[in-house]
């Protein structure tokens, strides 16, 4: 028989979940806040946070994931100019923020699609993402060697087809 989801060992497990963002929140390491509460080593906090994000437990995660976005944002604002200017470093760095901001807020998120049959059309949504004017910072990546774009099979005006991670010369 299943354990219930309201046995004392699960309630206490969404305790220890809440407590972890707390942490987190607060600035601690992975390793203290498994130290602190007991997991056996630092990923068992690392899961735990990312459980009770995914049960989106509140007012804990909400603040977190403010707090996170909060700085993020910061880092954005800080290096983003030096990425214009060509610094290799600090686009490396705008890329991983914006990375960890579509995975915070879920843009990421699979596309849900449905097949259908018997002439019954197939139901597919299109999401599309609006990150703002990115072609100078497009460009200034192309430039330091960080990507390699490839033009557009439609002839629209600074249309990008791909961008592509740069080959190794052999």
């Amino acid at each position: 028989m299943p354990e219930s989801k309201l046995s004392p060992r699960r309630i206490e497990a969404v305790e220890r979940q809440r407590e972890a963002v707390e942490l987190r929140m607060a600035g601690h390491t992975w390793q203290t806040i498994a130290d602190t509460l007991g997991y056996s080593n630092h990923t068992g906090a690392i899961h735990a946070v990312e459980a009770a994000l995914k049960r989106t437990l509140e007012p804990a995660t909400s603040s977190f994931r403010a707090l996170t976005l909060e700085r993020l944002t910061k880092i954005l604002h800080v290096f983003w100019p030096m990425m214009l200017q060509g610094d290799y470093a600090a686009a490396r760095t705008v890329m991983q923020a914006t990375a960890d901001i579509r995975k915070l807020m879920g843009l990421d998120s699979p596309i849900q699609v449905e097949h259908g049959g018997n002439g019954v059309p197939i139901q597919h949504e299109v999401v599309n993402i609006d990150l703002g004017d990115i072609t100078e910072a497009l460009g200034v990546l192309a430039e330091v060697g960080a990507i390699r774009m490839a033009p557009a099979q439609r002839q629209l005006e600074g249309a990008v087809d791909g961008v592509y991670t740069p080959q190794a010369d052999t």
